[in-house]
């Protein structure tokens, strides 16, 4: 049973004011916006999940367009349609420099790399390292959790504590070569069943609770 099963009302909240503020979460300490990543529970997928369609995808980022990357399942046995896992947005306004901070022309290009780094945490990648965004515009990261395992807490019944926890989730990034993550103020709608943040910059990023 995938977390959609869980019936919630249609919510849209700001995770950093419950139980996503990492103030609240134990062994996080009193504002500690990191924690080390054996104090966090990541998004997990359904044993009912259909599988990605493609661990990978590319795109072309284009200074003064708007492009945004989708990753998606494959199409559940039965079902015409696939459903998304990922998408990751840049504005019009989203590139200024480019990795060795080098100013990018009007309508010049980066390449954008988004892969599923690791399939039994969710845990998503992006290249090129070290590419930062415009802190005025950056770019905007979704997660889904409509194919994720809504046992959360992990105890075997789906119950109203794994509501709790599902309300409480954020995206979190680990720069590369780090054990440490960093909490980021992320938005939930449980209508489309997503988790979302502003990217300043590239690393990893997943969802956890």
């Amino acid at each position: 049973m995938s977390v959609s099963r869980l019936c919630l009302p249609t919510i849209v909240l700001l995770a950093g004011a419950c139980a996503g503020d990492p103030a609240a979460m134990d062994g996080l300490g009193s504002g500690d916006p990191t924690a080390a990543e054996s104090a966090l529970r990541f998004l997990r997928p359904a044993g009912s999940a259909p599988p990605l369609a493609e661990r990978s995808v590319s795109f072309w980022a284009v200074r003064g367009q708007r492009r945004e990357v989708r990753l998606m399942y494959r199409p559940a046995q039965g079902q015409p349609d696939s459903v998304e896992f990922a998408r990751f947005r840049v504005d019009d306004r989203s590139l200024v420099n480019d990795v060795s901070g080098q100013p990018i022309p009007m309508g010049d290009s980066i390449r954008i790399t988004l892969t599923v780094a690791d399939t039994l945490r969710l845990i998503t990648e992006f290249e090129p390292s070290g590419l930062r965004f415009n802190p005025a515009r950056p770019a905007r990261l979704w997660l889904k959790f409509g194919e994720a395992d809504p046992d959360l807490d992990g105890d075997g019944l789906v119950t109203a504590a794994d509501t709790t926890l599902l309300l409480g989730m954020s995206i979190w990034r680990q720069e590369a070569g780090a054990n440490d993550w960093t909490w980021l103020p992320s938005s939930i709608d449980t209508s489309t069943q997503e988790v979302e943040a502003d990217i300043a910059g590239f690393t990893r990023f997943a969802v956890s609770y």
